[in-house]
């Protein structure tokens, strides 16, 4: 009775008739939650600022694409695990569905200690690829050496969280997160300002953070055994866990384009501006993540209604979300716009003096890229859209459109014509131009979905 009452109340909160303001009540729980993540991916940066100095600020971001790498590949196993486990149960096979959950698990640890073999035997070469310099290395290697060496930790919490989602479990999916996200932050303070180990502690609060999820999982399928399935003895079958794979791979590879073009950005700060200009661009790309955090927060929380509503086959309402969300990309992006070019010597100066040119360097291409806000909102929210009409290809299409093809372009063509400064226009240029492409596929699909 209860269950059958929760789903009544989770039909009556997605097919409401929203206005206004009741569907921003609605979406702002997962933006706040999204911010969170974004906001205590900060406090590494702004505590290595502080406690160990400007030039070591660069060692998070000059992780940043390897640890897009471990974070997509628990994704991948995450996403295609779970739509395979939850099948499973809706079709009352709960015993296989234990066993493709331990065979996911298994895997997951045999290639997360792979991972940490490789990104330790190659330690040098892999820093110098992700941009490393003479200068920044020292601070890089005990970051990377930690994170490194905690990979599994890294890769188990991305597909747990989503393991845990996929039981329903969203609330305490975001409990849990903001909980790790918490004690990194004590952590951080307290291993750099009190216990001076520098940014090894900034790395070690970061893993204790994500071993949270972690802790959950083993709680709440091993100790308290809440989940409809269990663990079960089992083996690895690649045909089975290549299918997971496929299936999860859109997912991994849009996060990953996230780390490629990091990877990029950081290659073309140390040539225009040198070892300044990556330190510069780590707290640009903290005021970026904030941004687009805001705006998947949205999407995250829009696409079920969207789903709901064309399983229903209800155009109207349909039609109604479509436009308000429209109207609140367009709000959201102007009042970031204004909020950050109002404060943004406050939020640079957290990390910056103000004398310094670290500071100018970050202000200026906080200045440049600001247009941005405008537009990156209807992309995000357009590809989320049709992952929720069951679309992935169009949905994996216009994500890596904008975040890896269009952006890589306009990073190289306009840093080639412009130098310092066209590294700073290329993420507007490149939502503007993605924004052109989203309007032409949500006109050609209109008659399809009727939105």
């Amino acid at each position: 009775m209860s269950e059958r009452k929760t789903n009544i109340g989770q039909e009556e909160n997605l097919g409401q008739n929203f206005t206004f303001f009741s569907l921003f009540r609605f979406v702002a729980p997962s933006i706040f939650t999204f911010v969170f993540i974004a906001a205590y991916q900060m406090v590494d940066g702004i505590f290595i600022e502080r406690f160990v100095g400007d030039m070591a600020i660069s060692a998070t971001n000059l992780f940043y694409p390897l640890l897009g790498l471990f974070v997509a590949t628990g994704i991948m196993l995450g996403t295609g695990g779970n739509a395979m486990i939850v099948k499973l149960v809706g079709e009352g096979d709960r015993k296989k569905a234990g066993k493709v959950f331990s065979e996911v698990i298994l895997f997951t640890l045999i290639l997360g200690a792979i991972i940490t073999v490789i990104c330790l035997v190659f330690a040098d070469p892999i820093m110098r690829l992700c941009g490393a310099t003479q200068g920044n290395i020292e601070y890089l290697r005990p970051y990377y050496t930690v994170m490194c060496s905690f990979s599994i930790a890294i890769v188990m919490q991305s597909l747990l969280g989503i393991l845990i989602i996929g039981e329903g479990k969203t609330v305490v999916a975001a409990v849990v997160i903001m909980v790790g996200g918490t004690l990194n932050c004590v952590l951080d303070y307290v291993f750099m300002r009190y216990l001076k180990m520098g940014i090894r502690g900034a790395a070690i609060a970061t893993v204790i953070g994500y071993c949270s999820t972690i802790v959950y999982a083993i709680y709440y399928y091993v100790i308290a055994k809440k989940s409809s399935y269990k663990l079960e003895v089992t083996s690895i079958h690649m045909r089975e866990i290549g299918r997971i794979c496929f299936n999860g791979s859109s997912d991994m590879a849009s996060n990953l384009a996230g780390g490629v073009t990091a990877l990029f950005m950081n290659h073309l700060a140390f040539r225009c501006y040198g070892e300044t200009g990556v330190s510069a661009l780590s707290v640009w790309s903290y005021v970026q993540f904030l941004i687009l955090a805001i705006f998947m927060g949205y999407a995250s929380a829009v696409e079920p209604v969207f789903s709901y509503h064309y399983g229903s086959g209800n155009t109207d309402l349909r039609k109604k979300v479509y436009r308000l969300s429209m109207i609140w990309s367009v709000v959201l992006g102007i009042v970031c716009l204004v909020l950050l070019y109002l404060f943004r010597s406050q939020v640079i100066g957290i990390f910056f003096e103000k004398d310094t040119e670290f500071f100018q360097i970050a202000e200026r291409g906080l200045l440049i890229s600001l247009p941005a806000c405008l537009f990156v909102g209807i992309n995000i929210f357009a590809s989320g859209m049709f992952t929720a009409f069951s679309n992935g290809g169009v949905s994996f299409a216009l994500s890596m459109i904008r975040t890896l093809i269009v952006l890589t372009a306009c990073l190289y063509g306009l840093t080639a014509l412009f130098g310092g400064t066209g590294l700073w226009l290329a993420w507007p240029a490149a939502e503007v131009i993605s924004l052109v492409i989203t309007v032409i596929v949500l006109w050609h699909y209109r008659p399809r979905y009727q939105y």
